[in-house]
């Protein structure tokens, strides 16, 4: 399944906008102050005493060419952010003969894992949730607003629902994960996303 997914918009994801607009725009240049003060005097005004003219010294020509400050300015966003999201040539595998995780592990990260992939097995589903799971991995990676919402102690369904909600509105996210995110939000676990997506896609 190829999914074209992108981040709920947020506030720290503006600055992704900032940089995705950098291509529009375009080099003007505007009247320096000096030029404009550079015209003539009122024809009025009496002449005053003939004064060896002071040369004035040029200024010295742009050493740069449009576009080099594009160069030097520092990449915001990775660009491969903004291409289709996948998970390049991985084998789509969408359940196991016993429903059964291949290992497990007694942490908080390990037993959430296990849980999902039997629960994605079961529906069938394993290659979807990791798919699921890898880009809430990269969401989390690179989106300090979603890192500061899964640390949110306070998050409740309400709140939950909301971001599933958005979530849906990028990709079509198989239910298994909306569920997961739900029960983890409950739990107070939402922190440990990060971490449970790097175990299920070692279980996977």
């Amino acid at each position: 399944m190829m999914l074209l997914k992108a981040a709920p918009i947020t506030a720290t994801q503006q600055m992704n906008f900032a940089a995705k607009k950098r291509k529009s725009n375009k080099s003007g240049g505007e009247a320096s102050m000096s030029e404009m003060e550079g015209e003539s005097q009122a024809d009025s005004e009496e002449p005053q005493a003939a004064t060896p003219a002071t040369p004035v010294k040029e200024a010295a020509a742009p050493t740069h060419q449009e576009g080099d400050w594009r160069k030097s300015t520092p990449e915001v966003v990775p660009k491969h952010l903004f291409q289709p999201f996948s998970l390049g040539d991985i084998k789509a595998v969408y359940s196991t003969p016993d429903n059964k995780a291949p290992s497990s592990e007694d942490t908080i990260e390990g037993r959430y894992a296990g849980v999902l992939f039997t629960t994605a097995s079961s529906r069938e589903a394993l290659f979807d949730v990791y798919e699921d799971m890898m880009y809430l991995s990269e969401l989390y990676t690179h989106s300090e607003s979603f890192r500061m919402f899964t640390c949110n102690a306070g998050v409740g369904q309400k709140e939950i629902k909301l971001l599933n909600k958005a979530l849906m509105e990028t990709a079509p996210f198989h239910e298994s994960t909306m569920k997961f995110l739900e029960v983890l939000a409950e739990n107070k676990r939402l922190i440990f996303i990060k971490g449970i997506a790097v175990k299920y896609q070692k279980l996977y």
